[in-house]
């Protein structure tokens, strides 16, 4: 791989994928399945905000299922990967950035069977030269370790020359940082608040953020994007 002056990262879930669509397809297959209500599923996804543990420990607790926390979760994991949607305007922006030379990988935290297969449904593996998956690697977001790794694949002269772009202010945004990153928010209509690491830039969604990167000179600095603001 040549060295290239334009690295994107992007983080997986809620970002390059529709987590939110995949949750609800699946809820809505185990609810038919086991007489659950959907209605309680999507409250509790909401309550135990996509911490998977609690969310199948509460949902054995308050319906008295025998099968184990680990086997739910095992089943989960994969069966939402699968119905992770395939967004071919997604698929398009990855393509128009790595035909203005910018080359492109994903960060993400998981379990390497389940990220790896949402990469193939939603057809984004032929766009990247770089996967780095933290069950992989046994450190997580916002570890810059993990952002390193990528940049090295990716063979980023420096880390002046590479944006994180992702949905989550914690991992994305601050491991970005960490990592001496530009960082791209995927805010989905959020609001920063004073206490939360500050973008670069934000954007409503990835196609815009994608977009975005593309109105950059190609020797990508500090000096290049716009100064930090708070989200609209």
């Amino acid at each position: 791989m040549r060295h290239t002056s334009k690295v994107a990262l992007f983080d997986l879930d809620d970002t390059l994928t529709d987590h939110t669509a995949a949750f609800a397809a699946w809820a809505g297959e185990f609810a038919h399945s086991t007489g659950i209500p959907l209605s309680w599923l999507m409250r509790a996804e909401t309550l135990h905000a996509g911490a998977r543990h609690s969310f199948f420990a509460d949902l054995k607790d308050a319906f008295k299922l025998r099968r184990s926390i680990a086997s739910l979760h095992a089943d989960y994991r994969l069966r939402s990967a699968e119905l992770v949607p395939y967004r071919p305007e997604v698929c398009s922006a990855l393509q128009h950035l790595a035909d203005d030379g910018w080359a492109l990988g994903v960060v993400t935290n998981g379990s390497p069977d389940a990220q790896r297969l949402k990469l193939e449904v939603a057809r984004l593996t032929p766009y990247l030269g770089s996967v780095v998956i933290s069950g992989e690697y046994g450190v997580r977001k916002p570890d810059p370790a993990l952002f390193h790794v990528a940049l090295d694949e990716l063979q980023a002269p420096d880390t002046d020359a590479g944006v994180m772009v992702g949905d989550s202010l914690t991992a994305d945004v601050a491991g970005g940082q960490l990592a001496g990153l530009q960082t791209v928010w995927i805010s989905h209509g959020r609001t920063l608040r004073l206490e939360d690491p500050v973008p670069t830039r934000t954007t409503l969604e990835v196609v815009s953020a994608a977009n975005a990167l593309r109105t950059l000179v190609p020797a990508l600095g500090a000096s290049v994007l716009p100064q930090p603001v708070a989200a609209p």
